[in-house]
């Protein structure tokens, strides 16, 4: 593997297949438009537009800071080359895309792709969105290899990536594909926005945006925008000159869950975590390294038995990080009053 680079491989293939697929990952990552298929080489070609000198300056950062959270997790850290960043039109962008999404990555390819017509005039929300997707390309990754008795043919499958965790090929070959812990996968990165924001603020090449969304004008419009749609003044990270349109950081429901359980345990364990910072910490650590089980065990003794399978249940959807939110409010009082009544 690359420095820094680590990919974990399980299942009962050979340790020849294990490795095959690792290298092939590899490759994507540090020779990553030659291992595309040349169906999605001819796509980019025709379609991707050169990233500008500021859009450069915003993913080195982006880059630099996401190394950083490496570092701090235990992780050795690597950085991601530029040329794994695409920016193409929305027509293409929705061709590969179903699903509502503006940004994606993807760690078995190691890319990440933007739509264009989103970014190409919002740079804060560019940066925003590239530290977003290269923190879930960084994140742990685990992949499952094994060898079809038939065919002899090897399959691999993700496993496991950051701290979202996928079903067994078997499972899947039942029809019983499933995965957990993805809602809170993605609180945990969304979090993280908040504290690079206002890093991202400081680019010298993003001068002109600081000083706009530092003006008088700017602050009304967010104040006046937070009022009349319900959402915290300091989750608006971008405004239009007019308030018509504005930008905020990703799944507020979901932070809001991963708050509370961090607020939780601190209180459980006042003498371990003097904040939830320090609590939340160990989510974000675990992002990197795959390690839930000292998570699970705070969870348990906060919330009770199967509370870490609850917030694992929570899925991306908005309604699904309220539902979670209420229900571990339930099992947090259950268990409060469980512990007077052994006392």
């Amino acid at each position: 593997m690359g420095k820094g680079f680590e990919i974990k491989a399980i299942g009962g293939a050979s340790e020849e297949a294990k490795e095959s697929i690792k290298r092939d990952i590899e490759r994507a990552l540090f020779d990553h438009f030659d291992s595309l298929s040349p169906k999605e080489q001819a796509m980019l070609f025709r379609y991707e537009r050169p990233k500008s000198e500021k859009e450069l300056a915003i993913i080195q950062l982006a880059d630099q800071e996401t190394s950083q959270l490496m570092r701090e997790a235990g992780r050795e850290p690597y950085s991601v080359p530029f040329e794994n960043f695409h920016i193409i039109p929305p027509r293409p962008y929705k061709e590969l895309f179903a699903r509502d999404t503006v940004a994606a990555s993807f760690c078995v390819q190691q890319g990440i792709i933007f739509n264009d017509e989103q970014f190409r005039d919002n740079s804060l929300y560019f940066g925003i969105s590239a530290f977003h997707e290269l923190l879930h390309l960084k994140g742990h990754l685990s992949v499952q290899v094994e060898e079809e008795k038939d065919t002899l043919k090897v399959r691999g499958s993700l496993y496991r990536h950051g701290v979202t965790a996928y079903s067994s090929q078997r499972a899947n070959r039942k029809n019983q594909f499933h995965f957990h812990l993805s809602g809170l996968h993605e609180a945990i990165v969304s979090e993280a926005e908040k504290e690079f924001f206002p890093k991202l603020l400081n680019l010298p090449e993003l001068a002109l945006e600081k000083k706009g969304m530092n003006s008088e004008k700017a602050k009304a419009l967010k104040k006046k925008i937070a009022t009349q749609n319900g959402i915290p003044e300091e989750d608006i990270i971008w405004v239009d000159e007019d308030g018509s349109d504005y930008e905020t950081f990703s799944y507020p429901a979901h932070r809001r869950t991963l708050e509370y359980v961090c607020e939780e345990i601190q209180k459980q364990y006042p003498d371990k975590f003097e904040t939830p910072n320090e609590v939340y910490k160990l989510f974000l650590n675990a992002h990197f390294t795959g390690q839930l089980l000292p998570i699970a065990r705070l969870m348990e003794k906060t919330f009770g038995e199967n509370s870490f399978r609850l917030l694992g249940n929570m899925g991306t959807s908005n309604e699904s990080a309220i539902l979670h939110l209420e229900s571990l409010q339930k099992a947090r009082s259950r268990y409060l009053r469980e512990s007077l009544k052994g006392k």
